[in-house]
């Protein structure tokens, strides 16, 4: 049996939390000691009923005013909680962080081995820091955020989520890890079949046929292109928007989508029942899954969707889409802020899609995830020793 530490910022609803959630019920499942460690006391999914542990090193995630020693205070408690636990007797024998304050908090904390689940387009993120600016201060920026990323991750363990996402690493931010590997997230299929098999709140259930997008308002995800999308494609379906707002940016964002809705017109056509425990019911019944996203790392929701047996289409951004929807099914990519490309798209994958299979979706199921971490981690163990 070993020890296992799942490192993540909250729990609060997003696919990054319920992946976690997805490697701590396996692994349990597989009869290891299993602790996942918040950096706030948050929480909005369900947990499953194995035996697994959660810990939070503080309620908010602010300890101090100071930036620096905010961080420095969280990295202490890590340290302590991590102690705290082996008390027994027994040592943690590996971590896997899954967040970006997590990231950094490992390393400051000085836990090992630690591997690190690269999970966003890094290079995308910069884009958006660097912004609108030009020149020297471009230049600038970038070399700062850059010369950030390199100090953050280079000799340490990473696990990115796509094999898209290593080359964006190395080759263009250029970070040297002291491992490198990709493994697609985990994905326990009778799981998510039987929460999609629990019924949907009358009170909130479509009783018309409906397409869905779940994510987090967020520009990222770019709602805006799916309703001018589906705007075009004029269909009678409805459209239902599942997700939530954490951030005043994402406040912010929700109300310009619901302004564009009003501008376009489908106000009687879009359903908005906000962030739901269970997203699972939705998807298995809505006729089309649509992501609309400017970048990802891989997708937990393309899949899930699949796993439900709910066609997808999805814009061909960094990274992800084009490494699950592969074969016959790549014609149901389309290119990022290609309103027309995903309104044909939309149109065509309700006529006609192709058989989803157990055999099509074998690399994301749970058991060949965790089997390769743990592999990844006797591997990296022989050849410390």
């Amino acid at each position: 049996m070993l020890r296992i530490g799942l490192l993540i910022d909250s729990l609060i609803g997003g696919g990054a939390e319920r992946v976690v959630l997805n490697f701590a019920g396996g692994l349990a499942k597989l009869g290891h000691d299993v602790h996942i460690i918040l950096v706030k006391n948050e929480q909005q999914h369900q947990t499953s009923d194995v035996p697994f542990t959660i810990h939070h090193l503080s309620e908010n995630g602010v300890l101090a005013e100071s930036r620096w020693r905010n961080k420095q205070l969280l990295s202490e408690k890590l340290q302590a909680t991590v102690t705290r636990i082996e008390s027994d007797g027994k040592k943690f024998n590996f971590f896997t962080s899954n967040a970006e304050d997590m990231d950094r908090l490992s390393k400051m904390a000085k836990l090992d081995p630690v591997f690190i689940r690269y999970r966003n387009s890094m290079v995308k993120y910069i884009e958006t820091k660097v912004g609108n600016k030009t020149g020297l201060k471009k230049i600038i920026r970038q070399f700062r955020w850059i010369q950030k990323f390199r100090s953050i991750y280079s000799n340490r363990h990473i696990v990115t989520v796509s094999n898209a996402l290593q080359g964006e690493l190395v080759n263009q931010v250029g970070v040297k890890p002291k491992s490198l590997t990709t493994i697609y997230n985990p994905f326990d299929f009778d799981l998510l079949r039987s929460k999609a098999a629990e019924p949907i709140d009358p009170a909130l259930k479509p009783q018309e046929p409906y397409i869905i997008y779940a994510a987090k308002f967020e520009n990222r995800k770019r709602q805006d292109l799916l309703l001018k999308a589906y705007a075009k494609a004029n269909i009678s379906q409805k459209l239902v928007l599942i997700g939530g707002t954490y951030t005043a940016s994402d406040e912010r964002w929700y109300k310009q989508m619901m302004e564009l809705i009003k501008e376009l017109g489908i106000e009687d056509k879009v359903i908005l029942p906000g962030f739901q425990n269970n997203p699972y019911a939705w998807v298995k019944g809505a006729d089309l899954f649509v992501m609309s996203s400017d970048s990802e790392g891989l997708p937990t929701v393309l899949i899930e969707s699949l796993i439900v047996g709910t066609p997808v289409i999805s814009t061909n951004c960094p990274t992800g889409p084009s490494e699950i929807l592969i074969d016959e099914f790549s014609t149901f990519l389309s290119p990022t802020d290609d309103v027309a490309g995903l309104a044909t798209n939309i149109r065509k994958a309700l006529e006609s899609y192709p058989e989803i299979t157990d055999a099509y979706l074998e690399k994301f199921s749970i058991n060949n995830s965790l089997s390769q971490y743990i592999r990844h981690y006797e591997n990296q163990s022989a050849g410390n020793n």
